[in-house]
């Protein structure tokens, strides 16, 4: 084909009686509702994570606090720790914390 037969059939195929105007308005109102249901999924999946993750934190702290009440009740318990051990899995159980929290804080809610 040419290109003025080309030109013919685009001019042709315009002309569909239809306003510009209403076809921008029903794809941006399809756009929007699309946005709100993808928000709200976004919402429902952050709260998902979100409390997974407090469980996680808790279970995983309250692990580490039963490891330092058996350390200090270590003559009752025969279960004994040296105080360097206990120096170092304190602090890499605070890093790890803190570092779990801000990296699933920060996918959450960027």
């Amino acid at each position: 084909m040419h290109n003025s037969e080309l030109d013919d059939l685009l001019k042709g195929a315009g002309d569909t009686g239809v306003d510009g105007k209403e076809l921008d308005f029903d794809i941006n109102l399809n756009l929007t509702q699309q946005e709100i249901s993808d928000r709200i999924q976004d919402r429902n999946e952050r709260k998902k994570y979100a409390y997974r993750t407090f469980i996680f934190l808790s279970v995983f702290t309250s692990f580490i606090l039963l490891i330092i009440t058996a350390a200090g009740f270590s003559k009752q318990l025969n279960f004994k720790l040296e105080d360097t051990v206990l120096i170092a899995l304190i602090t890499s159980s605070l890093a790890s914390v803190v570092g779990i929290f801000i990296l699933v804080m920060r996918y959450l809610f960027r």
